[in-house]
């Protein structure tokens, strides 16, 4: 049986050439991510119906210096936009009573459930791109995968494309692809 560095070629045992398990990985990988949107997708839609029907839950703030209208969605908007006193509290309590009404409204329109299912959908999409990323390449696509899997899962934003480390691992990507498709890597 050959080997290599003292090791059996593992091209050689019964067990037949190794599979890479990559592209599958990736396949799966590329499924959780198209269920993941899909959930998305449903949890924009319920939300986008529930605030036709009913609005979201905030409530008017004084006009500032310029004019404009703002809203307050959360307490610490309130705080921050108005002085203690009961001004500032009646708008609290009014906001509190329309939290509690969409929170009612979520539930019953099925927004809280898929919520969930979002959320479930987000982390086994990060924690299929965590093994996959901890499966060993053993071809330059596998690494390309890799670095794909990587930027798609990990990168914060399209704001940060332009940004280290992002960018440079971008150029890389497109480094590997390019050799790859002109077989340069096979030298």
């Amino acid at each position: 049986m050959p080997t290599v560095l003292g090791w059996p070629s593992l091209q050689t045992t019964t067990l037949g050439p190794i599979v890479d398990p990559m592209p599958r990985l990736f396949a799966e990988f590329r499924a959780l991510l198209d269920r993941h949107e899909a959930a998305l997708a449903a949890c924009d839609r319920i939300e986008a119906t529930l605030t036709a029907q009913i609005g979201p839950p905030r409530v008017a703030l004084p006009p500032d210096e310029d004019g404009v209208r703002r809203h307050a969605t959360d307490a610490s908007t309130l705080t921050e936009a108005l002085p203690l006193g009961p001004h500032r509290r009646r708008l609290q309590r009014a906001l509190q009573r329309r939290q509690r009404r969409w929170d009612e409204a979520a539930r019953r329109a099925g927004l809280t459930g898929a919520l969930l299912s979002e959320a479930a959908f987000d982390e086994a999409v990060l924690d299929h791109a965590d093994g996959l990323i901890a499966t060993p390449a053993r071809t330059l696509d596998a690494v390309v995968i890799k670095l794909l899997v990587l930027l798609s899962s990990r990168e914060p934003g399209p704001s940060a494309a332009g940004l280290s480390p992002w960018r440079e691992l971008r150029t890389i990507l497109q480094d590997l692809r390019g050799l790859v498709a002109t077989g340069e890597a096979d030298r």
